[in-house]
This record gives C-alpha cells, structure tokens and sequence, in this order.
C-alpha cells in the first residue's frame, strides 16, 4: 500500500465524488468520520468497494444485493450503521 496518509486521503475524495448524489452522501461524511479507523486491509476492501461502482453500492446499502464477502459486510455494516439505517 502507498503511503496511508494519502491513501486515506484518495479515499474520502473519491467517497464524496462518486458519480452519483445518493452514494456521495451515503458515502462522503462516513469516509471523513470513520475511514481512519479501518485497518489496512479493511482500506483495500473499502477501496475495492469503491471500485464495484455506485449502483452496486447502492444496492449494498439497502439490502438488494447481498455479499459474500465478510470485509465487504463489515464494511456495508458500519456505513449503515453511521448513516443509522437499521442494522
């Protein structure tokens, strides 16, 4: 992993400027509250989230899709959680 001050930082941009409105607010405030608790593997299952795409996110968090990742729930978890979805 590259630095983790400016992977953090990477992170919580792309948290805020995702693509869509719903998964920027979904995901913007918990990134700049939360992200600098998640270990280093938890970043890159965060990150791979990230990755998967706004839609799929969405579907995440509203229970539509399920995972079977454990990172991927425990993040999807904390990100409800945060936002005070019912967990």
């Amino acid at each position: 992993m590259e630095n983790r001050s400016n992977f953090i930082k990477k992170l919580i941009y792309r948290s805020k400027y995702t693509g869509t409105r719903e998964t920027d607010i979904l995901l913007g405030d918990f990134a700049d509250n939360n992200i600098n608790k998640l270990n280093n593997s938890e970043l890159l299952a965060y990150q791979k989230l990230l990755d998967s795409g706004d839609p799929r996110i969405w579907r995440l968090s509203i229970d539509i899709e399920p995972t079977k990742s454990e990172q991927e729930k425990f993040i999807i978890k904390m990100i409800k959680k945060y936002k005070g979805f019912n967990v």
